[in-house]
């Protein structure tokens, strides 16, 4: 099999290892037979190579051994360097056709394409290893029988899923550690204690049966001690706490080879390979193309859907004219990303999975061509997505993706959510990247990758991808990414109120908006019950004023984008340029793309095609025909702003009418139903952290939970003199949330309460608000209704129900609501206090 000049730098390095350190290893068992002496043979092997011992390991029998490490980026094929590493171990180390060798891969579905591909006697791969085996090979799975004239007399190749070795809840819990059947013929028969001892001093890390004293227990892990293997871990970063490496000293390795695009540190990194090598060797789909929303003020995910059809159908002709000239068959994919997924999820103000299929059926693609890859629905469970019968074109997930899918089709990466938010897209970048076949094609479109958004602005989109690049090793800048290894155990603690806090227990209740109907029956306000029936998007007009502003807003501006592009140049940097402005190209009429964008605003489809229908008649008659057809788009998208402004102006009036008219107020109330109380107790995540805080509300506060502005105003609140206890709101259902006039709750921050002479004065419902966050739609809102609440308490309009006889008072309906500016902390709280 080819290898490309990286690869070759790879092996080549690899063999000079294994050459040198067979002949340390000897004289270290030299010295151990004729001395006594556990020579450090490592130490002595990385000296004469030149290279800094960062881990120097010793396995379950006290012998020191190398474990190293192959830094190779996403795309880089570590599966043929694993393969190419065992028959250099077997011919250069081992020297050995037969012997174990452990396979530890980091995800389910690399798992099963690997041991796929090491299956398969056709494979390549698979050939390479019969080579070395002189055609005795057995591939086993984990669960599969094992005996010790199977490892005698060929070469075994034992694969494990990660998680085996990586579950930091003890030894004893690691599964690759319970006692199971299967494994007796590498162990004396029970009543022969004699050899039992003897096979126990020859491996002293052995786990016995407690129960009978020395007798070896037969399991899986005993049976690949006395093996001695050979061991290849995939995606090594992931397993290299310290519980993680003691199990693999634990299992006596003569050898470890870890693979990783992301090494930690205080790894061994024998080889390194960089993203320009891999560029130079075609083997990444290079330059990245990032198109930017058509509308940057608007999100419309339907807009980028349909962009991304045309892109993938445009590719798909290249694809088929690289087949008809060179016999070599692509079939581009697009992932595409959503906002949520779940039966139960749809329908709640997020783009949901079944939103996006349900589209591009409406855009005429074929239901079998859209998959999607979710927690709870994988339609490419056992799916050859290589397979020219394979008709998937388009992929939707939301986090399924992020790791451990490798498949090279996939060309386009679509992102609904909000890219100045979303965490996952650095995952998802590098499931695009991987070169078809490791071979450019010649065809540019088909040796390129593309990355739409629909939402977000475009500075924080290139700091994703660049970030993304990082994290696939791609960029040579690694020393400034902090690389994370397995995420740790998170454990919870129990807090609750403090003892001396509940005298003010009158304190404790906030309010909240409540409906009173004729015979004073009480209920919480409710958006839906409440709002959302008095709402009619058909009020809106489209008059000769507003079909003047849409005239005036088709420049060309609207018809062009910025497109920016990254690659890697020739000093090994990443490299972002301008590529140009790309047209948003020919756009048609199409009543359908409108009426669902205007069933985002009324659920009522029949209103929303009776409203776009209208528009469209109107337009016609007012821009022409074929003004309409050029710019559908855009003229879609800034009617669905108009009926969301007009939206957000019905649904303030029918929350102040309510007001004037009685049927809604203000009130702190100690029932359930239609009021509010803290909670009585709180669970944090044991963090380490101590409490820093004098007057916080419960026992104890996570520290590591709470961002840089919020701990300062926590810092701010804390010394204030006329401080009575205070605490930081979450966004669980249990905790405080402000119903105002549109859908989505408002979760403020903290709260806090003021004493004057010992006793509560006055409670604060405070929002902390970043500098970038500041006069934008959103916070404009939630100040609205803060003041508006603040001032229903200064006007004695908060109403307090259903009074109990509390042990300290009747609750308190003394609450005033504000922000908290970034910048101006400090005076804006003293001046609350």
């Amino acid at each position: 099999m080819y290898l490309k000049e990286y690869q070759l730098k790879v092996v080549n390095t690899l063999k000079e290892f294994l050459t040198e350190g067979k002949k340390e290893h000897a004289k270290a068992l030299q010295a151990k037979e004729t001395l006594n002496i556990n020579h450090n043979w490592i130490q002595e092997l990385y000296r004469q190579k030149k290279l800094a011992i960062k881990d120097n390991p010793v396995n379950g029998l006290g012998w020191y051994y190398p474990r190293v490490i192959f830094k190779v980026p996403t795309g880089g094929g570590k599966t043929l360097l694993a393969v190419e590493a065992i028959r250099e171990y077997q011919e250069r180390f081992a020297q050995k056709r037969t012997g174990l060798v452990v396979w530890v891969v980091p995800s389910e579905i690399i798992y099963s394409q690997t041991v796929a591909k090491i299956r398969d006697k056709a494979n390549p791969l698979r050939q390479l290893i019969d080579q070395s085996s002189a055609g005795k090979t057995v591939i086993l799975e984990k669960g599969q029988r094992l005996s010790a004239h199977d490892i005698e007399n060929n070469l075994v190749i034992l694969f494990v899923m990660i998680q085996s070795v990586s579950r930091k809840n003890g030894k004893e819990a690691l599964k690759v550690f319970q006692d199971s059947g299967g494994y007796e013929n590498f162990f004396p028969a029970d009543h022969r204690g004699d050899l039992h001892a003897k096979l126990i001093e020859q491996f002293p890390n052995l786990d016995l049966l407690t129960e009978f004293g020395s007798i070896i227990r037969t399991s899986l892990a005993n049976a690949i001690r006395v093996s001695r293997p050979f061991i290849i871990i995939d995606e090594i970063h992931k397993v290299f706490t310290d519980q993680a490496r003691s199990a693999i000293d634990s299992l006596n390795p003569e050898f470890v080879l870890g693979l990783s695009a992301t090494p930690k540190d205080n790894m061994n990194i024998l080889v390194t390979i960089t993203g320009l090598e891999l560029k130079q060797e075609e083997m990444v789909k290079l330059d990245m193309h990032i198109i930017p929303p058509r509308q940057a003020e608007q999100s419309d995910w339907q807009s980028m859907i349909r962009e991304i059809k045309k892109h993938r159908d445009k590719l798909e002709k290249h694809a088929r004219k690289l087949q008809s000239d060179k016999g070599i068959y692509i079939r581009p994919m697009a992932l595409i990303q959503v906002e949520a997924t779940g039966k139960d999820q749809r329908g709640k103000g997020r783009v949901h999975s079944l939103d996006v299929k349900d589209f591009l059926v409406e855009l005429k693609c074929n239901p079998d061509e859209v998959a999607i890859k979710t927690s709870s629905q994988n339609d490419i469970e056992d799916v050859n997505l290589f397979s020219s019968d394979c008709p998937i074109r388009y992929l939707i997930t939301k986090e399924a993706l992020r790791e451990g899918w490798d498949c090279s089709y996939a060309y386009i990466l679509g992102i609904i959510p909000n890219v100045n938010s979303d965490t996952g897209i650095t995952q998802l970048i590098g499931r695009i990247l991987r070169q078809p076949d490791a071979k450019k094609t010649g065809i540019k479109e088909l040796d390129e990758s593309y990355v739409y958004f629909s939402k977000g602005d475009t500075r924080p989109m290139l700091e994703k991808v660049a970030s993304g690049f990082q994290n696939e090793g791609l960029e040579d800048l690694i020393g400034k990414i902090v690389i994370g290894g397995d995420a740790p155990e998170t454990k919870t603690k129990r807090v609750n109120i403090r003892k001396d806090f509940h005298q003010f227990e009158n304190s404790f209740y906030l309010p909240a908006w409540v409906m009173v109907d004729e015979n004073n029956s009480k209920r919480r306000f409710s958006f839906s019950n409440d709002i959302k029936p008095l709402l009619n998007p058909g009020q809106f007009k489209l008059d000769a004023g507003f079909v003047e502003i849409i005239k005036k807003s088709l420049s060309n501006e609207t018809k062009d984008r910025t497109v920016y592009a990254v690659t890697i140049s020739e000093d090994k940097k990443m490299d972002f340029y301008i590529e140009g402005k790309l047209s948003n190209g020919k756009d048609s009429i199409n009543i359908e793309y409108m009426t669902r964008r205007y069933t985002e605003i009324s659920e009522n489809p029949f209103l929303a095609r009776a409203i776009a229908t209208s528009h469209i008649e109107n337009l016609k008659k007012a821009l022409g025909p074929d003004v309409l057809k050029d710019h559908f788009g855009f003229i879609t998208s800034m009617l669905f702003q108009e009926l969301e402004k007009e939206q957000r102006i019905q649904e303030e009036k029918a929350f102040s009418s309510l007001i004037d008219t009685g049927k809604l107020v203000l009130a702190v109330a100690t029932d359930t139903d239609s009021g509010w109380r803290v909670p009585e107790f709180d669970d944090i995540n044991i963090d380490n952290l101590p409490n820093p805080y004098k007057f916080y509300l419960f026992q104890d506060v996570e520290i590591s939970g709470m961002n840089s502005l919020e701990k300062k105003v926590g810092d701010i609140l804390d010394k204030q003199s006329k401080i009575l206890w205070w605490f930081r709101n979450k966004t669980g259902k249990e905790w405080y949330s402000i119903q105002g006039w549109r859908e989505n709750k408002i979760r403020p921050d903290f709260v806090a309460a003021k004493k004057e002479n010992g006793k509560v004065e006055l409670v604060y419902v405070l929002e902390s608000k970043g500098e970038h966050l500041q006069g934008n739609a959103d916070s404009i809102y939630k100040k609205q209704v803060f003041d508006l609440m603040t001032n229903q308490k200064k006007q004695k309009k908060t109403k307090t129900y259903d009074q109990p006889a509390l042990p300290f008072g009747n609750v308190s309906d003394s609450v005033e609501f504000y922000f908290i500016e970034e910048g101006n902390e400090e005076s804006d709280i003293r001046s609350l206090f």
